[in-house]
């Protein structure tokens, strides 16, 4: 069905989804609402946390110099702030294939912009197979298959599973997220010859989840493993002044 979609949605420019307007792209917005969007520029290199001030350089937050997590760095494309989040639960909770056509292209367009080393595969979070059943896909593989065709970056949903049906992380603190997830994760396959891989994800919280899988991932490995996290969203932190934008 999404192959189907992105197949016909290539020969039919369809409206913006976010003003109705006939000028978008194939990927359902214009260029004027994609600058209205809230992008992520300002943020912590590790884990992409927002900062209220433009910065000079790149810097890392307090949270992160302290309790470093289990990846390397993180991509983070958005604020998780109307009308992103609207978007992410209509694609998420609804299926909306538009909306989620329209968010794994603002992914990609903040990969690219950033110029980095690409890694050798993407590993999207997994779904526990009752979750998968219930939704009917998993978002973060269907933006990691986006990804994949359009930077030629194999997309490997299988390397690794979810365990155990975990509950939401909704309303969880950090330390609640991090016991929800403690050996979470299963690796399947081997890791050998990897260097350099993604996590793929549509909105980042607290990292607890993307940081339970990276440690996983090292566990497997066994030897020096760079990993990168890429999301749609980011949220903010209660007091974050972005709030009032």
């Amino acid at each position: 069905m999404w192959s189907l979609f992105n197949q016909l949605a290539d020969v039919f420019a369809p409206p913006c989804l976010l003003c109705g307007s006939l000028d978008a792209n194939l990927d359902n917005y214009c260029q004027a609402c994609y600058a209205d969007l809230p992008h992520n520029d300002y943020c912590c290199q590790i884990c992409a946390l927002p900062f209220d001030q433009p910065l000079a350089a790149p810097i890392t937050c307090g949270k992160c110099l302290r309790q470093p997590p289990s990846f390397n760095t993180s991509l983070v494309a958005l604020h998780y702030l109307p009308p992103v989040s609207s978007l992410i639960h209509a694609f998420k909770d609804h299926g909306d294939q538009p909306a989620g056509r329209l968010l794994g292209a603002c992914l990609q367009a903040y990969i690219q912009h950033h110029r980095r080393p690409l890694p050798e595969v993407l590993i999207p979070m997994p779904l526990h197979r009752q979750r998968l059943l219930a939704r009917g896909f998993n978002q973060a593989e269907i933006i990691a298959q986006r990804l994949g065709k359009a930077l030629h970056i194999p997309s490997q949903p299988a390397l690794c599973q979810r365990q155990f049906n975990t509950p939401s992380q909704q309303g969880l603190n950090q330390q609640q997220r991090q016991d929800n997830l403690r050996r979470a994760f299963h690796v399947n396959k081997s890791m050998s010859g990897l260097r350099h891989v993604a996590i793929i994800d549509d909105v980042l919280t607290t990292g607890a989840s993307v940081s339970a899988l990276a440690t996983a991932l090292r566990r497997a490995s066994g030897e020096e493993l760079f990993i990168e996290v890429w999301c749609v969203a980011r949220t903010l932190p209660p007091n974050s002044k972005l709030h009032l934008y």
